[in-house]
């Protein structure tokens, strides 16, 4: 480990020894099981990183092949999750990290007061706002605590985007009430397909993902921010076919493959569906834990 490497961003814990080196990034591996990048981009990287390009089919940022065709199927993917909030703890203020266009939020409908948080600026202004849906533009670590407090944080593909998981985590605490629910889902390294997989697994894709948890090293970060997990499970996604060569291009770099996504993302067949559950992503439910000397208890996700 380099003097300038960072320490591990779930335990803070220096010493981490190489895993590899992917698109012009070394990547550590911490005996917590965390792996992270060893050194981080800049403010102005980010922001640039998550131009339109990276929702628009950019093979060098590892988004998306083109969001808005692919936001019906997401919508599909999200049914489980709204169905579940729905039912528990039920509709309330609910806050989701990295919207992108609302997708989620439009999905829970006008029963909830619904915010989000993008931080691409670009991917704001080429959408029509929706009505009944807040969203706010920047970094959430500066998202405004006074705008809480909220009964549920979602954080959708977001956390390992985030250089500070630790400090957005502790962040989400501050913002949900006593017993609030936080809802995310993320990649688990620990997984049989991502072993197999080695470095060519497909979430290992920085600077877009700057860290990669095991579920128990996760599980470590959220008791230690504060938080109590009540469910863990491994659910699929629907997805077009265009979108799974897409990151089909990322595990088989050669030319042919990246030609073959091409293709994919012109032909009508490439808007087929598909149901892709790879077990490799985790789906997370956990609650704030009360204050010492409070009396309410935290109410069970499912």
């Amino acid at each position: 480990m380099s003097s300038a490497d960072r320490p591990c961003p779930a335990c803070g814990e220096s010493g981490a020894r190489p895993l590899f080196e992917k698109a012009g990034y070394r990547v550590l591996e911490c005996s917590c099981g965390t792996a992270f990048t060893a050194r981080l981009p800049s403010a102005e990287e980010l922001t640039a990183h998550y131009g339109l390009d990276y929702f628009q089919g950019n093979p060098e940022k590892f988004g998306y092949v083109d969001y808005s065709a692919e936001e019906p199927f997401l919508l599909q993917s999200f049914g489980a999750k709204v169905e579940r909030l729905q039912r528990t703890p039920g509709p309330g203020r609910v806050l989701d990290v990295g919207c992108a266009t609302g997708g989620f939020l439009k999905l829970l409908g006008p029963a909830w007061e619904r915010r989000g948080i993008e931080l691409s600026r670009e991917l704001l202004d080429s959408q029509a706002a929706t009505p009944g849906v807040s969203v706010w533009n920047g970094d959430f670590l500066q998202y405004p605590r006074e705008n809480g407090p909220f009964d549920v944080l979602t954080m959708w593909d977001a956390l390992d985007h985030i250089p500070d998981p630790a400090a957005a985590l502790r962040k989400a605490h501050a913002l949900l009430r006593p017993g609030g629910t936080l809802a995310m889902n993320l990649g688990d390294r620990d997984s049989l397909f991502a072993r197999a997989l080695g470095r060519r697994w497909h979430l290992y894709i920085p600077p877009t993902h700057l860290t990669y948890f095991t579920r128990g090293s996760l599980t470590a970060l959220l008791e230690r921010s504060g938080f109590r997990v009540v469910q863990c499970e491994y659910e699929g996604k629907w997805v077009p076919l265009s979108l799974c060569f897409f990151r089909l291009s990322y595990i088989l770099t050669h030319p042919f493959f990246r030609w073959l996504s091409d293709r994919f993302s012109e032909w009508r067949i490439g808007q087929l569906k598909a149901y892709i559950n790879l077990r490799d992503v985790m789906t997370v439910y956990a609650v704030k834990i009360e204050p010492a000397g409070s009396s309410r208890s935290a109410e069970p996700v499912g």
